[in-house]
C-alpha cells in the first residue's frame, strides 16, 4: 500500500527572494514589527526592514571581497541573528551555508571545515578559539568573521560587513534544481558525518508544503489562514536543519523570533510567562527535563497550549507529566530527517497519540517488509520516502544516494514503522546504527575509530542505551590489548575519547569483554553485543 500526502504545486523560487519578498511586506505592514530578539539581552534586536538591509549588505560584501557562486560558507556559532542574516546573505550571493556544531572540538571542526572546503567562517566568542586552532595552516580559508565584539587580529568583525552602503550589485543567477543552499553534516545511516546537499528548490518546496500543511490546521481550529504566533521562542540550534528551518518559517510567517543563544530552562520558563507564549517547538530531551525541573511552579505557563517534538519519539511518562501540569495541552509530533530537508509527517488535530501524523502535502511514503513486499495497514516495515524535500545527494559521495533510492524513486530511512487505515504512522524502532543523545546523531564508528586509536585497545564496539535524561547514551565494548581490565585504562581510554569529541559524544562507560563478535564479513553484531551487555548489567542487579 502507498500513500500520498495532498498535490503540492510547483514552487522553483529561489529561498532568499521567496522570504524577503514576505520580509518586505512585513516592513510595510508593520515597520516596528520585529524580526529578532535576543533573549539574554532584549536590546540586542533587529525589525524586518533591518534584517533585509543587512542581508543586502552582506550579500554584496561577499561579491566585493571575490566570492564565487558555489562557494561554501560555514557557520560555527552558538545561536544568533547575526546567523540568520549571514545565512540568507550568503544564498543572495550564490553561496552555500555550512553548519557546524557549536560543541565542536578543533578535532571535529577540522574535519568539517576541511571537507567542505568552507572558505569562510563565521564564530563568535565561544566558538572563536576552536575555529581558530581548527583552521590552522588552512589556505583555502581566506577569512573568520567574528559576531562578537572586538576579535583578535585578523578576524573580522561582524559589523564591518553591515556598515556599507548598497550598491545594488547584480547577483548570481540561481538554479532553485541544481544550486545548493545548505550543508548539514548528518552521519546518514552508517560511518563519518557526511554532507547533505540540499538545495534552494528543496527548501522552497519544503516551505510551500508546511505552510500548507500550518493553513490547513488553523482552518481545522476557525483560525484564519495566515494565523501568525505574535512570538516565537526559539532555542533549537541553527547548525540543525530542524532548528533552521523553523527559524525561516516562523519569518516567512512575520513572527517575532525571541533566539536563545543557549538553551536555558529558567529563561525559558520566564519567556513563557512575559510573552505569553502559546505554542513551543523543542526536543524530547528537553521536554524531559522541563517536566521534572522545580523551577514550574516559580512561573505561570498556563498560556502554553501547544508543544511541537521531533527529531526522536517523545517518551509516553513525559506526555502524562505534561498533561498533568496542563491537562488541556496539545502535544505534536513529527517526522523528518536531514537527509529530508525538515519533514515528511506532521500530525493533524485527529492523529492519534504517539503518532508522527501524516504525510504533508507533496510527499509519498511506502513501507516495505524485509522480503520487499509492501506492507499493509498495521504490518511493521521499513519506511521509504518520495518528494521533492529529498537530498540531491551527500557531498562529493553523490553515487551514495543510488544505495538508497530505489526504482521508483524512494529513499530508505532507516526506521521501522506501521501505519493505520487514515495514514497515521507510529514509529517503532531504527535499522540505522545511530544513537541519538539529546537529539543530536552520533555515529557508532565515528567513536569507535577513535577509541581504536588508543594504545591499549584492540577492538570496540560501541552501541547506545537508553537514557533517562538524554534518550539514549554511548557505551562502549572493549578488548583491551594483554588483557587489561583495570580502572586506571579504564579512565585513559575515557580521557582520550572525550578530549577529542563533543560533549555530547562522550563515552560514560566502558565494558571490558573477550571479543566483539562480528558477522563472517567483519560486520559487528552490534544488537548481539547490546543485548549481552544489558543481559549481564541485568544479572548483576
Amino acid at each position: 500500500m502507498i500513500f500520498h500526502g495532498d498535490k503540492l504545486e510547483h514552487h522553483d523560487t529561489p529561498i532568499h527572494d521567496f522570504l524577503m519578498k514576505r520580509y518586505e511586506m512585513h516592513h510595510e505592514n508593520d515597520p516596528d514589527n520585529m524580526a529578532f530578539t535576543t533573549a539574554e539581552d532584549e536590546n540586542d534586536s533587529l525589525t524586518y526592514g533591518q534584517l533585509q538591509k543587512k542581508i543586502i549588505q552582506i550579500s554584496e560584501w561577499f561579491l566585493e571581497n571575490g566570492y564565487k557562486k558555489g562557494d561554501v560558507v560555514l557557520l560555527a556559532s552558538y545561536n544568533n541573528w547575526r546567523c540568520f542574516a549571514a545565512a540568507l546573505g550568503a544564498w543572495r550571493a550564490g553561496l552555500v551555508v555550512s553548519a557546524a556544531s557549536s560543541q565542536f572540538t578543533p578535532y571535529e571542526m577540522r574535519y568539517q571545515i576541511e571537507d567542505s572546503q568552507s572558505q569562510l567562517i563565521f564564530a563568535d566568542s565561544h566558538t572563536l578559539p576552536t575555529v581558530l586552532e581548527a583552521s590552522k595552516g588552512l589556505s583555502f580559508v581566506k577569512h573568520i568573521i567574528s559576531i562578537s565584539a572586538n576579535p583578535p587580529s585578523p578576524v573580522i568583525q561582524f559589523d564591518i560587513l553591515t556598515s556599507r552602503l548598497i550598491r545594488n550589485l547584480r547577483m548570481p543567477k540561481i538554479d532553485p534544481a541544481n544550486d545548493l543552499v545548505f550543508l548539514p553534516y548528518s552521519s546518514g545511516t552508517t560511518g563519518k558525518p557526511k554532507g547533505v546537499m540540499i538545495t534552494h528548490l528543496n527548501f522552497s518546496m519544503m516551505m510551500v508544503s508546511c505552510i500548507r500543511f500550518a493553513d490547513d490546521i488553523a482552518r481545522s481550529f476557525g483560525l484564519p489562514e495566515n494565523f501568525v504566533f505574535p512570538y516565537d521562542l526559539h532555542f533549537l540550534p541553527l547548525y540543525h536543519v530542524m532548528g533552521m528551518f523553523r527559524a525561516l518559517l516562523n519569518s516567512y510567517r512575520g513572527s517575532t523570533q525571541i533566539m536563545f543563544t543557549k538553551f536555558d530552562m529558567e529563561l525559558m520558563l520566564q519567556s513563557i510567562e512575559k510573552y505569553s507564549i502559546a505554542m513551543l517547538s523543542m526536543v524530547p530531551a528537553i521536554a524531559v527535563r522541563m517536566v521534572n525541573s522545580p523551577l514550574l511552579k516559580k512561573y505561570d505557563i498556563s498560556s502554553l497550549n501547544t508543544i511541537s517534538c521531533g527529531s526522536a519519539p517523545l517518551p509516553e511518562g513525559a506526555v502524562q507529566k505534561l498533561r498533568q501540569i496542563i491537562p488541556e495541552l496539545r502535544i505534536v509530533q513529527g517526522y523528518g530527517m536531514t537527509e529530508l530537508t525538515f519533514a515528511t509527517h506532521m500530525q493533524k488535530p485527529e492523529s492519534p497519540d504517539g503518532s508522527v501524523g501524516r504525510l504533508i502535502p507533496g510527499t509519498s511514503m511506502k513501507v516495505k517488509k524485509e522480503d520487499g513486499t509492501l506492507c499493509g495497514p498495521h504490518e511493521v516495515g521499513e519506511l521509504w520516502i518520495k518528494g521533492p524535500q529529498m537530498m540531491k545527494g551527500y557531498w562529493k559521495k553523490e553515487n551514495l544516494l543510488k544505495e538508497l533510492v530505489d526504482e521508483d524513486g524512494y529513499m530508505r530511512t532507516g526506521d521501522i514503522v506501521y501505519f493505520d487505515k487514515n495514514g497515521d504512522t507510529f514509529i517503532c524502532d531504527r535499522i540505522k546504527e545511530l544513537i541519538k543523545v539529546n537529539a543530536k546523531q552520533v555515529a557508532p564508528a565515528e567513536l569507535e575509530s577513535v577509541i581504536l586509536e588508543h594504545d591499549d585497545v584492540a577492538d570496540v564496539c560501541v552501541f547506545g542505551v537508553d537514557d533517562a535524561s538524554s534518550g539514549e547514551r554511548p557505551v562502549a565494548c572493549v578488548v583491551s590489548k594483554g588483557g587489561k581490565r583495570d580502572m586506571e585504562t579504564m579512565k585513559a581510554i575515557m580521557k582520550h575519547i572525550n578530549q577529542k569529541l563533543a560533549r555530547y559524544k562522550h563515552i560514560k562507560e566502558i565494558e571490558f569483554v573477550g571479543e566483539i563478535l562480528r558477522t563472517g564479513t567483519g560486520k559487528i553484531l552490534r544488537r548481539t553485543m547490546k543485548k549481552a551487555f544489558l543481559d549481564s548489567r541485568k544479572s548483576r542487579l
